[in-house]
């Protein structure tokens, strides 16, 4: 378990809503180029060693890629029906695909893209998403290898540098704040209590 304590509440609803797949859905927000928010939902993939950042996945070609060379502020929400909590973090995103020169996070795309279900690979192969439907032909592909991810292929990582986890249990619901406090490791959160 991590020292970040709104990972570890995060951690915590996860194992209690263990085997319902969408606890692993959360909403994602970017911006568009005109100021406009971008909301999808997406499937958390797992966190990034001990630390905060949250992975994701993305096919290169989707807006939302071009929206974050841009912009890369974003904010997740993430609601746990059983546990009844919200998160909501604020942060950075940064895309790895295949043109990125450090070795470690190509290793780290790599491993992402070796996990995923064989479903989730074959629709990184299909026409891109977003323009016009294509023929039904072109969605009909094989398995490519999970050990070589296509260039369409993109691990999504969120730094939060904000974090508001609001717990809706108690009588009346209890609501935190955690702010991150510079980027030195290891990294120190400040929390505080407010009004739900």
């Amino acid at each position: 378990m991590s020292e970040i304590p709104w990972r570890i509440a995060i951690e915590r609803a996860l194992t209690i809503h263990r085997g319902a797949p969408p606890s692993r859905w959360l909403q994602l927000a970017t911006v568009t180029s005109d100021g406009w928010p971008s909301v999808r939902t997406v499937v958390f993939r797992g966190f990034l060693g001990a630390g905060p950042v949250l992975r994701f996945t993305s096919d290169l070609r989707s807006a939302k890629v071009g929206q974050i060379a841009e912009n890369a502020r974003a904010e997740a929400c993430w609601m746990f029906a059983e546990t009844r909590e919200q998160f909501r973090l604020a942060g950075h995103l940064r895309v790895i695909g295949p043109d990125e020169t450090d070795s470690q996070w190509l290793a780290e795309r790599a491993d992402v893209w070796t996990a995923l279900p064989p479903a989730t690979r074959i629709s990184l192969l299909w026409p891109e998403p977003g323009v016009p439907r294509a023929d039904l032909h072109r969605f009909r592909v094989g398995t490519p290898d999970p050990r070589d991810p296509p260039p369409s292929f993109a691990l999504l990582l969120l730094e939060p540098e904000r974090v508001d986890h609001l717990d809706l249990r108690s009588d009346p619901h209890s609501r935190t704040q955690y702010q991150r406090l510079g980027t030195e490791e290891p990294i120190e959160w400040a929390s505080l209590a407010v009004n739900p």
